[in-house]
């Protein structure tokens, strides 16, 4: 009954707005809308505490609300806008209205029991709520993310779940599929939506020119966008509980061609539950968070921002630093998965490298890591050089650590290793020894997965992907924990 107490209190504060607008209105059309307004919800709240709307609660509340806000803004916003929006929010609450006319003023309300001036929709029908009175898409934004705290039917792992989806899809509602259409999943028409939405042309961030769903209302998104889910090619996904992290794995593959999809929807986990102002608990741990006997594992990008080290050819065109930054971004999101939790360290541009490296590892070394990854990638003017190496310290905690990533990203990349077995040694003077040996006592290993001169190599690493290759490492590092253990 929460949602219903939450609605009662939205409608009452709707209706103490409008009593105080009336009392300073002169606009007679306006003063009908009010009115109108105010006679329904009178409506609304008889019905409320008779528990013949619980199921249609969390509408109410958002509707209310929204009119409550408009109502108040009325002597700060221009007025032709004010009575636009006035007139959308009306229909929220289930209220017909005509086109804006000006008409004579009317006195001021006194009394509760007033007449209603516009024809009511039956009693115990569903308001709809939502209006866009905003280009930016930001108060259909607002409004759904209202609504969708206080629906009910949908566990709330997976409740987070899709509006992480939707954060991402519509850009938390600027997307114009979202403004114009309340389509905020980027859900493209099927037949099996009829009823549900209607279809337009529309051309997507994919540049696919298609039909997309357009929607009527939040309420009427909320529910096509789970008989989507239901009627479509996700068999069992209604067996996975409130696990949103394996929700999203299961329906990723048919939703979404992008590989990288599940990360970036994951990453957005936290954001979405706090939007929805739910407590993940374990399930955190999957959106990214880690429990709290997690390995530390200390993530530090190669070169800086001004300074970038080396660039890459097609299909990557990158330099090492920004294609580095992707990689560790994937491994901050998806360490949870791995019983890992990822801190990320920046190298700062300071015009000496031994002092970028001194003070980057001394921020590391306050964090006090288990092991200690550095990023990038490797280049020659020779553009036959080629493969993968873990450049380390020749103690053997490291060089285990070392072979445990030759391991795991060979098998994602399928490209030759180098010195045989991947490892490269260092000693003094060598490239990279400032990085492994700054912290001595704790493995760290400089990764060197690709050469970026090199055509094939680049192909390889563009096929699997940043988000994958920062997985991989991850896989590395979780199994030379899980030996690590075992040898204790």
């Amino acid at each position: 009954m929460t949602s219903v107490i939450q609605a009662q209190a939205a409608v009452n504060a709707s209706i103490l707005a409008i009593e105080q607008r009336l009392r300073a209105s002169s606009d007679g059309d306006e003063q009908g809308k009010l009115r109108a307004a105010y006679s329904r919800l009178w409506i609304i709240l008889g019905q409320l505490e008779e528990a013949i709307m619980e199921q249609a609660a969390a509408a109410v509340s958002v509707a209310a609300m929204r009119l409550e806000q408009i109502v108040l803004s009325a002597n700060t916003s221009p007025f032709a806008e004010y009575k636009v929006a006035l007139d959308r929010a009306l229909v929220g609450i289930g209220v017909n209205v005509a086109p804006y006319t000006p008409a004579t003023v009317s006195p001021p309300l006194a009394q509760k029991t007033v007449a209603p001036s516009s024809p009511q929709p039956q009693p115990g029908a569903q308001p709809q709520p939502g209006f866009a009175n905003a280009d930016d898409g930001s108060v259909w934004w607002k409004d759904l993310v209202l609504y969708y705290a206080s629906f009910k039917g949908i566990p709330d792992g997976l409740k987070v779940a899709s509006l992480s989806q939707w954060i991402l899809e519509s850009g938390r509602g600027t997307s114009r599929l979202a403004r114009e259409h309340r389509n905020f999943a980027g859900i493209k028409f099927r037949e099996r939506m009829a009823g549900h939405a209607t279809p337009v042309d529309y051309t997507g961030t994919d540049g696919d020119a298609t039909t997309y769903c357009s929607f009527d209302s939040i309420a009427a998104f909320v529910a096509g966008y789970w008989h989507f889910i239901r009627s479509g090619p996700y068999d069992g996904w209604d067996q996975l509980g409130d696990d949103g992290v394996k929700y999203i794995r299961h329906i990723a593959s048919n939703y979404a061609a992008n590989p990288a999809y599940v990360g970036k929807v994951l990453a957005l986990f936290d954001e979405a539950a706090g939007l929805l102002r739910i407590t993940l608990g374990t399930a955190s741990i999957s959106a990214g968070g880690t429990p709290d006997n997690a390995a530390r594992l200390a993530v530090v990008v190669g070169h800086n921002r001004l300074s970038k080290g080396a660039s890459s050819g097609a299909p990557i065109n990158q330099m090492e630093f920004d294609f580095n930054q992707i990689v560790a971004e994937e491994m901050k999101s998806e360490a949870g998965h791995y019983n890992l939790n990822v801190e990320l360290f920046w190298r700062e541009a300071t015009g000496s490298y031994s002092k970028e490296i001194q003070d980057a590892y001394a921020k590391v070394a306050s964090w006090n890591p288990h092991c200690i990854l550095e990023l990038h990638f490797n280049s020659s003017s020779d553009a036959q050089a080629n493969g993968l190496e873990m450049l380390c310290l020749s103690n053997e905690q490291a060089k285990s650590l070392a072979a445990k990533l030759v391991v795991s990203t060979t098998d994602l990349l399928k490209i030759a290793v180098r010195h045989a077995d991947g490892l490269r040694l260092l000693k003094v003077g060598d490239r990279g020894w400032g990085s492994v040996s700054a912290l001595p006592n704790i493995p760290t290993v400089l990764c060197e997965p690709f050469f970026g001169s090199n055509s094939n190599d680049c192909v390889a690493a563009a096929t699997v992907g940043r988000e994958a290759i920062g997985r991989a490492y991850l896989r590395g590092v979780r199994d030379w924990l899980e030996g690590q253990a075992l040898d204790a």
